[in-house]
């Protein structure tokens, strides 16, 4: 579908709307719908801009990705706290209930959300430039990175399987209370050392799984490997359930094989995209409620324990705005912030603990200190709006979402220039992935993945294959190929 100069239309009817809606409701109804309504139609403005100015769906798009994933973090808990009857209820994030938030103070909270979200898309339009990403040319792997990579990830599937069988360490436990009590116990006996390096062979491992996951779709027009995918797809979904376990590489997973599929084989029409995008949140945040709530011995949900619907139960939405309420408070009440927080930026990329002349603490741990939930293998996100609001709140929100908007415009037309090469898309694509760090965590959260994960990957891959090719022989001098020119 082709659309040219339908922007302004499009927008100025949500936006309409909008106001029809807002004209509509009470006025502690409006405080808590304006800020998700802004939101909503900023990213739609976007959207329609990049549709319009390429002349195709901008799905593969870090932006896009980055947009959408605020806006699911700033306006889901507006809709939890609008169906519990504009509170936070008693299935709700406890330290949200306990500060009884009204409606003016909640819609006050998220205008930083809107100015943040603001920020970034005007900054990220006006530098991404034209043209879009192309169906299709993209380079597949050599034969020997090919093998190489299924190497990689079989080794390192190996690893965390003797990992858990020699320590009862799993990265991909259940959370089934006792199973993940003992997970947590599990981990704290583990050396430091060794607990570092396993960190940072998980996400070795992810982009070795990626990587396959490439191989994998880029054969899907040949029925045999699409059959492939479909079953490779259901055996994580299944696992998924039956585990309990986590959500997040379950759900990275099925958007990176939607993000390939598209890019190289078949666009997802809008229509497609839509009903997707349903399914995956819908199903996120059902999983969530699912490992608390559901019995397997009695197959059914429990929630006798409150009146409320499964929509207004806690979740990682509610958990990011808890944090930066709560230190909003702390703030204001002259808590003594230390050092450290304002480094959290790059704190994760600098060397290891054991050469370091001072405790290298996460923003995120310094909180779980301070409210005394630190070691029982609970985790809070911090979040890009409580960084900010350690430092210069509403100002810092405003060049945190314009500095991002201006990196990633400028990645995206670095890959523009590349996105025929294999390395370039594969990175590309676990940006996408994994740009929602930069709200969940801190704006600068990526330069960890890239120094401690594609770093350490492409390095390893390039030696592999180098060793390959000493192996056959080739002559010297020869140059090392990792992506073949063209897809077959």
């Amino acid at each position: 579908m082709r659309i040219r100069d339908r922007t302004i239309a499009i927008v100025f009817l949500a936006f309409v709307l909008g106001a029809i809606a807002l004209a509509l409701m009470t006025v502690d109804q409006v405080y808590v719908a304006a800020p998700g309504l802004a939101c909503v139609i900023m990213v739609l403005w976007l959207w329609m801009t990049l549709w319009d100015r390429d002349q195709r769906i901008p799905f593969f798009d870090v932006g896009i990705f980055c947009a959408l994933a605020t806006l699911v973090y700033s306006v889901y808990p507006l809709f939890n706290y609008w169906v519990d009857g504009l509170q936070f209820g008693p299935l709700s994030d406890e330290r949200l209930q306990s500060y009884n938030i009204s409606p003016a103070e909640l819609g006050f909270f998220h205008l930083r959300h809107v100015l943040y979200l603001f920020s970034f898309i005007v900054v990220y339009s006006v530098f991404r430039g034209r043209g879009a990403v192309e169906t299709g040319h993209v380079g597949t792997p050599s034969h020997s990175a090919q093998w190489i990579i299924v190497l990689f990830f079989l080794s390192l599937t190996g690893y965390f399987f003797l990992l858990q069988l020699m320590t009862g360490a799993n990265y991909n436990t259940s959370y089934e209370s006792e199973v993940y009590v003992n997970n947590v116990a599990a981990f704290e006996d583990l050396p430091v050392l060794l607990l570092q390096i396993s960190s940072k062979l998980a996400g070795i491992l992810f982009l070795s799984k990626l990587a396959l996951l490439f191989i994998v779709v880029s054969r899907c027009r040949q029925r045999k490997w699409l059959i492939v995918l479909l079953l490779w797809v259901t055996a994580e979904i299944v696992q998924a359930i039956y585990i309990k376990g986590g959500r997040t590489g379950l759900v990275l997973f099925l958007m990176a094989t939607g993000l390939l599929y598209h890019r190289m084989i078949k666009p997802l029409t809008m229509k497609t995209l839509m009903a997707l995008g349903t399914i995956l949140l819908t199903g996120f945040i059902f999983m969530g409620l699912f490992r608390v709530y559901f019995d397997f011995a009695e197959m059914r949900f429990d929630l006798s324990r409150a009146n409320a619907g499964i929509f207004s139960g806690n979740n990682e939405f509610q958990a990011l705005l808890g944090t930066a309420y709560d230190v909003l408070q702390m703030k204001e009440s002259g808590a003594k912030l230390p050092w450290y927080l304002y480094i959290n930026d790059i704190i994760t990329i600098l060397p290891p603990q054991q050469i370091m002349p001072f405790e290298k603490v996460s923003a995120s741990e310094w909180y779980l200190r301070e409210i005394g939930m630190s070691g029982i293998g609970q985790g809070l996100m911090w979040g890009v709006i409580t960084q900010s609001i350690v430092g210069l709140d509403w100002l810092e929100l405003a060049l945190r979402g314009a500095l991002l908007g201006y990196i990633l415009a400028r990645f995206h037309r670095w890959y523009m220039k590349r996105q025929d090469g294999f390395l370039e898309t594969l990175l590309y694509m676990f940006i996408c992935l994994k740009v929602y760090y930069t709200f969940r965590d801190t704006t600068l959260s990526l330069l960890s993945n890239l120094v401690w994960e594609v770093i350490p990957f492409y390095i390893l891959l390039r030696m592999g294959t180098a060793i390959f090719y000493f192996k056959q022989d080739k002559p010297p001098g020869q140059r090392i190929v990792i992506s073949s020119p063209t897809m077959r």
